[in-house]
């Protein structure tokens, strides 16, 4: 391949410097590529990025540009969606050399959303977007220019998914960010934030950095806002120890620092670092058949016997693999119905639990509806994350002065809200509008027409809309985790929105929410009108499509890695049932060629004319069928050996072709660019899997399809079924539906009506065994359902005798209580008199003192009466003490 190089253009309200960088643009793409080569689809990214300037009319002002430590001018805060580039008008990039470089750069470091860097031998460059699936579409193209034979080239895609929580024992009061750094190098930081008095400092950001560069180790480094050269404190934590285990890996691991303080500074993350050795593409093609025509069986399957964990992993692969191959839209519509069915009269429980049709629809939404987001709540809640305005209601939270102001804060940020998703219909994504579409016709097929419009809302608003507004950091819409008042705000915004949504008001349990309910009366109406809108097939056409990209290979590696996992601890008896795919896994790991077939259609829409094709064949019976479509690896395996054993077979004789009918013709839409094959690749997909197997009947050859190498037919390549472009190595509807048409031209009327009948014969004697084995069941769940109500009888039985029970022992309890109140009041009346008994004892003790002491006194006057005879003239008689022990009485006259 020639050189090759790109003519960016980055002026702005210069038609000349337009039309010259059109023009160069022209002659680069042209004289290079042809217009079927995936360049062009680069080129007309550029002539719609070129009309875009041109119809804006008054160029816009310069905006101030940040730089960044390498000297590249990068946009400022203010929204600037321009090309990154330097001063010049247009830019030429030099793409040749084996070290040119095309990965995405996280909005952290360049101030901007959606940009892309570009690293060549000259330098690098940085550009922006207007949305992520824009960037993930320019930076595919351009890899594939930087390497035209990516998807038959094995490669390594190194990931790593980060949470960054909190921090703490941090130098108080200062401003800190927390660094990424693989190898050095800068990736990814956090939000500048003040940590507390107490030095503790909370983040909670998410980081999710694709197609690293091959890197040992990961530094988080703890940085001043004001200084961010240099480090606080710093951790290196190996790459390997976050890629050893399944789960992400979640530690407080200690920074080192040149402090050296008492307390050492430690951060709180969780992450996961994935390598996926990514196969060409062709080795996944068994795989990619499998799961576009039968994902029905695989999510039966697996729904009741995996973990959460895997449900998420393994929807959200699925739906970025069936979106690449056209079917998601069919996926996510057939989970819609099962999730339908399945909950019946219960349709307040549809999407509320943890299944894969809910983590499905989460996982679609977020890939079809992220411009959609952006441009409906992104300017509406970065106003509330950025605003001081309070918005509490809860009086117990708030001072009751507040209160009034807080709630027209509330209704205002609620009306102002609403009204941009009432207005969004027009940027709608239009896929979401088809599946929301199909699940109404399908429950007005089944009599529950107002069941529909609940789809819809839980779907849209309960799994997409209201998270968003309550975690928006979650969904893309800003990078800081909300404050703790910030986040009240969203929380109460998001229960307005949801009750809306749900045609409800607030009742008692949440009085303090009671006068918004005259909003939510008043809006029902309109909130009526979106969701009719959004869900009507005729307004599609005037909602935006999603323009994006998968890595179709990627994406399929992935989905081989969390299968085997899946399949690891899955019972023998599932493996069978889902059978080839458990053998398809294991060839694609053992790196061996895939000995089955994948039947193009599902067994659920088999129709009976199809029902003599085969499915999984074991590989010693292959010689006696024709598969659908074989992997070009085995067809080049068994065409070596049979030139070595000198048995290789010629080709099938050639038919002769019965007059083809007319069809309406079609149109086909692309929904992934793959690169041009070389004449190698031409070579192997020109021979059919009728040179290898053994002649059919006459009968069974009237109708198949002619050879490549008949004549006028040499340089026809068949035409793929899947909407896209027909390099695609699999799904071709075309052919079969052509050979389908030509057996009915060529077979007689009484055979055909004779197949048909056989056919149907078999679908009865399936139908009928059917109906036993649900007979059968159905015995079953009666004696199981009879066990249940004796065991309810006996737990009915039991229940009552344990309510006796403890009304006896309420009864014992009563009486007890009763004869321990009197004990209390006796005790009372005792001590009491206790109390009166000592008052008298201390009185009695005081008056037999006072008699002791006039006895005292009595005594010592009789004794000094008794010592001078004289003063009385006469003596009395005295009586002293007796034996008796009384006291003797002496009187004196």
């Amino acid at each position: 391949m020639g050189p090759r190089r790109w003519l960016l253009c980055a002026a702005q309200g210069d038609p000349a410097a337009d039309e010259r960088c059109t023009r160069g643009a022209g002659r680069s793409t042209e004289s290079e590529t042809s217009p079927t080569s995936q360049f062009s689809n680069v080129k007309g990214l550029l002539w719609k990025r070129l009309r875009e300037r041109k119809g804006r009319g008054v160029p816009k002002a310069e905006t101030p540009a940040v730089t960044v430590p390498d000297g590249e001018r990068v946009p400022s805060r203010s929204g600037s969606r321009e090309s990154l580039l330097p001063p010049p008008s247009a830019a030429e990039l030099d793409l040749t050399g084996d070290n040119v470089i095309i990965r995405p750069v996280h909005g952290s470091i360049v101030g901007e959303k959606f940009c892309f860097q570009i690293i060549t031998s000259e330098g690098s460059r940085s550009f922006g977007c207007t949305s992520l699936a824009e960037r993930d579409r320019w930076i595919e193209n351009l890899r594939r220019t930087v390497q035209p034979n990516k998807d038959n080239c094995e490669r390594l895609e190194l990931a790593l998914n980060l949470w960054v929580y909190e921090a703490r024992d941090l130098p108080p009061r200062r401003r800190l960010r927390c660094h990424l750094h693989l190898d050095g190098t800068l990736f990814a930081r956090t939000t500048a934030k003040v940590a507390g008095p107490d030095g503790e400092l909370f983040w909670g950001e998410f980081f999710q950095l694709a197609a690293l560069p091959p890197a040992c180790a990961l530094t988080l480094a703890l940085c001043r806002d004001d200084h961010p050269g240099q480090p606080v404190a710093s951790i290196t934590v190996p790459l390997t120890e976050l890629a050893a285990t399944r789960q992400p890996l979640e530690r407080w691991y200690p920074l080192s620092g040149p402090g050296g303080g008492e307390r050492v500074p430690s951060v709180r993350v969780r992450g996961r670092y994935r390598e996926v050795r990514v196969l060409p593409i062709v080795r996944y093609k068994e795989l990619a058949e499998f799961i576009t025509f039968h994902y029905r069986e695989l999510c039966a399957r697996l729904e009741p016997t995996i973990a959460v964990r895997h449900k998420e992993e393994l929807a959200g692969a699925l739906v970025r693999v069936l979106q690449s191959t056209g079917k998601a839209k069919s996926f996510l519509i057939d989970l819609g119905v099962a999730e339908l069915d399945r909950f019946d009269y219960r349709e307040a429980l549809i999407f509320r639990e943890n299944t894969l049709a809910t983590k499905a629809i989460d996982e679609y939404m977020k890939l079809v509806g992220g411009k959609y987001l952006q441009d409906t709540l992104g300017e509406a809640v970065a106003q509330l994350c950025t605003s001081d305005d309070s918005c509490e209601v809860d009086p117990s939270k708030c001072a009751g002065l507040d209160l009034s102001d807080n709630q027209n804060n509330l209704r205002q940020v609620c009306e102002e809200t609403f009204q941009c998703i009432a207005t969004s219909c027009d940027a709608f994504p239009a896929e979401l509008g088809e599946i929301f579409a199909a699940w109404q016709e399908e429950c007005a097929a089944r009599d529950k027409t107002p069941i529909g419009q609940r789809l819809v809302s839980s779907s849209l608003f309960l799994r997409f809309l209201c998270p968003a507004i309550m975690s928006p950091s979650l969904f893309g819409l800003v990078q800081e985790y909300p404050s703790e008042a910030t986040a009240r705000t969203l929380t109460l915004v998001a229960k307005v929105i949801q009750n809306l949504a749900n045609f409800s008001t607030f009742g008692e349990k949440e009085a303090y929410m009671g006068f918004m309910n005259e909003f939510l009366e008043h809006n029902w109406s309109t909130m009526r009108d979106f969701l009719q809108s959004v869900a009507n097939p005729e307004s599609s056409v005037h909602m935006a499509t999603y323009d994006g990209y998968v890595d179709l290979a990627l994406e399929l590696a992935t989905l081989h890695l969390l299968l085997c996992d899946i399949f690891s601890s899955l019972d023998q008896a599932t493996q069978q049932e889902l059978e080839p795919l458990p053998t398809i896994l294991t060839a694609i790991r053992e790196g061996t060629p895939v000995p089955v077939s994948v039947r193009l259609s599902s067994t659920t829409e088999r129709s009976p004319a199809e029902s003599f094709k085969p499915g999984f064949v074991p590989p010693r019976d292959l010689s006696k069928h024709s598969p659908l479509i074989k992997s070009q690896s085995l067809i080049s395996i068994r065409r070596v050996r049979g030139r070595e054993d000198g048995t290789e077979p010629e080709p099938a004789p050639a038919p002769v072709p019965s007059p083809p009918p007319s069809r309406e013709r079609r149109n086909v839409q692309r929904t992934q660019s793959v690169p041009a094959q070389n004449k190698a690749t031409r070579r192997l997909r020109k021979q059919t899997s009728a040179e290898h197997v053994a002649e059919p009947p006459a009968e069974d050859n009237v109708g198949s399809l002619v050879p490549h190498d008949a004549p006028g037919r040499g340089k026809m390549r068949s035409s793929a079924s899947l909407p896209r472009k027909s390099t695609v190595p699999w799904q071709r509807y075309a052919e079969e539906a052509a050979a389908a048409q030509g057996e009915l031209y060529a077979i007689r009327p009484l055979e055909k009506h004779g197949r048909l009948i056989e056919a149907l014969r078999k679908e009865v004697a399936e139908n009928r065994e059917k109906l036993r084995l649900a007979e059968v069941r159905v015995g079953e769940t009666e004696v199981q359902h009879r066990g249940l109500q004796q065991e309810q009888g006996q737990h009915r039985e039991q229940l009552e005798r344990l309510r006796q029970q403890l009304e006896e022992a309420n009864a014992r309890a009563a009486n007890l209580g009763a004869r321990l109140t009197a004990a209390e009041g006796t005790r009372k009346k005792d001590l009491e008199r206790l109390k009166n008994s000592e008052e008298k004892s201390r009185e009695l003790e005081r008056r037999l003192l006072v008699l002791e002491r006039e006895q005292a006194e009595l005594r010592g006057a009789i004794a000094q009466a008794l010592g001078h005879p004289g003063r009385t003239g006469r003596w009395m008689p005295a009586r002293g003490w007796d034996e008796s022990g009384d006291d003797a009485q002496a009187t004196s006259v």
